[in-house]
């Protein structure tokens, strides 16, 4: 009696997620909101540095099965000032990206991923800077139909660029971390 209930057990659990789930592989395109913030800037601001700031997300991707994806984007991380200096952040970065299916319409998702930072000073090209950065988040994500999805979440990012700061000395290499809360769309294919 006993080995006949774990063989049930373990047949009911095998089944469970290909009958609950079973993503067909998918592309998507979408837009995230996120309010950034600069979480360490390796010494190279003051204290009266604005350190938040509104970003956007460009991004597309490919969800090749239930549990793992590719996504690429643009990320706008930010505008940051103090007094006259200014300050901005992007990055390419290309994820993959860790699906946790909890029902047919919801996930929860982590993401790991890497890419090419930019950092602009005083809104000027001959004073940007372009690095490697790194990328780590968390997420959820809801399927309100087949073919439309809304997603929200945390990433953080991590870069070492050559920048002046405000008081316009020699260049210097600072390590910088950034945060990102976000919310967005997604139109599935």
């Amino acid at each position: 009696m006993r080995r006949n209930g774990l063989r049930g057990l373990w047949l009911a659990l095998a089944l469970v997620p290909g009958v609950a789930l079973a993503y067909p592989p998918y592309g998507y395109i979408g837009v995230d909101m996120a309010g950034t913030s600069i979480l360490d800037d390796g010494g190279a601001f003051g204290s009266g540095f604005d350190d938040e700031s509104a970003g956007v997300r460009l991004f597309g991707g490919y969800r090749a099965n239930d549990w793992f994806g590719v996504e690429i984007g643009f990320h706008d991380l930010g505008r940051y000032r103090q007094d006259d200096y200014r300050v901005s952040y992007s990055a390419t970065v290309l994820s993959g990206v860790l699906y946790l299916p909890v029902s047919n319409t919801f996930d929860l998702y982590g993401r790991l991923g890497g890419g090419i930072g930019r950092v602009s000073e005083n809104d000027s090209r001959s004073d940007s800077t372009r690095k490697v950065i790194g990328q780590a988040g968390v997420g959820a994500k809801v399927h309100v139909t087949p073919t439309f999805a809304l997603r929200g979440g945390v990433d953080v990012y991590s870069m070492e660029p050559q920048l002046r700061g405000p008081d316009g000395g020699s260049t210097r290499t600072v390590s910088q971390e950034f945060g990102a809360g976000y919310v967005g769309v997604n139109l599935l294919f």
